[in-house]
């Protein structure tokens, strides 16, 4: 007799256990309710909020089942084999056509999705496209490409907004920035024209941690990620706020903001994801934290580190283990230790041959791989490097005319090292000094730090001390208002005068 109140009422506990972090009772009443209720569409609710709060708990791969079976349900299926990037490339271009053959205002006035299974599909693909980033890569372009076709062949729902979000973000891996950017500003058309702002946390998450910060200076997109990080708190996004928040806290670190003031940020928002038994988010905060505490104090996080690299490969997050190897390589090459910095480079490498889609960090990563070959290259004669900086600063040449305040001097700085190296002192000489000048305008304190103790380097292997302590002091006081003190006081121990 009330099986119908029944069922709204017990999907609403659930929902509300969800947004009080019980996860444990999401899992108990959601597994009543699907057992119980007659109909998908009656479970419909309950599968939606036990897979968030699965993915809440890191438990990434079984969250990716249940939503692929309950779009089985919907006769929405997985296709086998999935699509590779060929595949990929020409489904793409087929929609891009379509959009790039309309204005953006006819397509936002378009017909609006109205079936209720295209509607309930839409919700399931959107649940996987951040488990299948974080976890099954190589399932993720397969529901890029499912959610777009949906949209298009149906009508423009609330959830369009997330996908052409994450499309825009896809897109960069494929090189296809101007497509990225296109896509990026429908999402937010969508998300204006639904006043969707439950979704705006997401929206922002994508675009900037995706195109904004390839085609924009690093620090324009530390607001717009703190504000989807309000937007989600307030709407009860939790886990996408959080996500926004970590993304803030990564791009504060890589554009060189204060150690001091990011460490205690790192701690609030750490408290804020162990408060919200936030896991996922938490896993992928550790190594920018373990990063930032080195610089300031020269710890040594090894053994944690390790073992969450071991918990990582056990659970798929290559994610996450990739970024332990990400961060450690900077930290080591600013601590000039090249051989650490080499062996984590390595270990990024191989992981990555296991993943569909590898990040470039905006140029940051190529950059400190390019600086760790050239520092080996100029401790032995005998080291082979011509090859790979070769293929680097193709790749920084690519990013720098994209986004040209974030690695002009990235690329500057590069390039002086490689003058160095083959002996061409004039052209060194006057490419540290672009390259210092380029990262004081783009407001790159840090890697103008690293530029002054190269240039330093530089100076005492061909035999100006008076040149050399100059640069070296002026590397040493950058890197004390950075707030890298571990490094400030390595650095004078290190001189050799």
């Amino acid at each position: 007799q009330y099986y119908d109140l029944s069922i709204q009422l017990y999907s609403l506990y659930a929902e509300a256990e969800y947004s009080i972090c019980n996860f444990k009772e999401v899992g108990r009443v959601a597994g009543i309710i699907i057992q119980s209720a007659k109909s998908f569409q009656d479970k419909q609710r309950a599968y939606a909020i036990l897979i968030k709060a699965l993915g809440v708990e890191n438990k990434l791969e079984e969250a990716i089942q249940i939503s692929l079976s309950a779009l089985s349900q919907l006769n929405v299926h997985c296709p086998s084999p999935l699509l590779d990037e060929t595949a990929f490339m020409t489904a793409w271009s087929e929609m891009k056509g379509k959009l790039e053959n309309m204005p953006d205002s006819e397509f936002l006035n378009s017909k609006e999705m109205i079936n209720s299974d295209n509607l309930a599909a839409m919700k399931f693909l959107h649940l996987l496209l951040l488990y299948t980033v974080l976890s099954k890569q190589s399932l993720f372009p397969t529901i890029v490409i499912q959610s777009m076709q949906l949209t298009l062949r149906h009508g423009v729902c609330k959830e369009s907004c997330v996908t052409f979000a994450y499309c825009s973000y896809l897109l960069i891996a494929f090189q296809d920035f101007k497509g990225s950017e296109h896509v990026a500003r429908l999402s937010v058309g969508i998300l204006e024209k639904f006043k969707a702002q439950e979704y705006q946390s997401q929206v922002y998450l994508c675009i900037h941690l995706g195109i904004s910060c390839y085609i924009n200076n690093l620090k324009l997109n530390l607001e717009p990620t703190m504000l989807g990080y309000q937007m989600g708190m307030q709407t009860g996004d939790i886990q996408h706020a959080m996500l926004n928040a970590f993304t803030h806290l990564k791009l504060a670190f890589i554009s060189g903001l204060n150690l001091t003031e990011l460490r205690k940020n790192i701690e609030k928002f750490e408290k804020q994801m162990i408060e919200y038994k936030q896991t996922t988010v938490y896993m992928h905060l550790l190594p920018t934290k373990w990063a930032v505490s080195d610089l300031i104090l020269h710890t040594n996080n090894k053994m944690e580190q390790e073992s969450f690299m071991q918990e990582g490969l056990e659970t798929n997050n290559l994610v996450a283990v990739t970024d332990v190897c990400i961060y450690g390589v900077i930290v080591a090459y600013i601590y000039n230790n090249y051989e650490l910095a080499a062996a984590l480079m390595q270990k990024r490498r191989e992981l990555e041959k296991k993943m569909t889609r590898i990040t470039t960090l905006y140029g940051v990563i190529d950059f400190y791989d390019g600086l760790v070959f050239l520092a080996l290259a100029h401790k032995s004669s005998e080291f082979e490097w011509t090859s790979e900086i070769r293929d680097i600063m193709a790749k920084m040449e690519k990013f720098a005319s994209i986004g040209k305040s974030n690695n002009e001097h990235k690329l500057r700085l590069l390039e002086a090292e490689m003058k160095s190296r083959i002996g061409e002192e004039g052209n060194a000489i006057e490419q540290y000094k672009l390259a210092i000048a380029a990262s004081e305008k783009n407001g790159f304190i840090h890697e103008q730090a690293i530029a002054n103790e190269r240039a330093a380097d530089f100076f005492l292997r061909n035999g100006n001390k008076s040149k050399a302590s100059r640069y070296y002091g002026e590397a040493n006081n950058l890197y004390l208002r950075w707030g890298a003190q571990g490094k400030a006081d390595e650095l004078c121990k290190s001189i050799p005068f």
